[in-house]
């Protein structure tokens, strides 16, 4: 399993290598009060990432919040004294 795991992030980074050399041309990045000259394959690997981070927060979250309002186990038949 540590090995499927260890071959596949190797895969994403050889995808990010390959995204940033096959995309060189350089782009503006206007942020309204800063203007920014990057290149192409930088910006979308940082787009990639940025939503990556704040998706893998979201879910996080969600997940926090339905661990506290997990309803109470409901008590079996036969512990209650109640038999059929």
């Amino acid at each position: 399993m540590r090995a499927l795991k260890a071959i596949i992030a190797l895969l994403f980074v050889l995808a990010g290598i390959a995204l940033g050399a096959l995309n060189q041309q350089t782009i503006s990045i206007d942020l309204f009060f800063v203007r920014y000259q990057a290149h192409l394959g930088l910006a979308l690997l940082l787009c990639v990432l940025a939503g990556a981070v704040i998706g893998g927060a979201l879910a996080s979250i969600s997940l926090l919040t339905d661990k506290r309002t997990l309803p109470k186990p409901v008590k079996a038949a036969s512990e209650t004294g109640n038999s059929a």
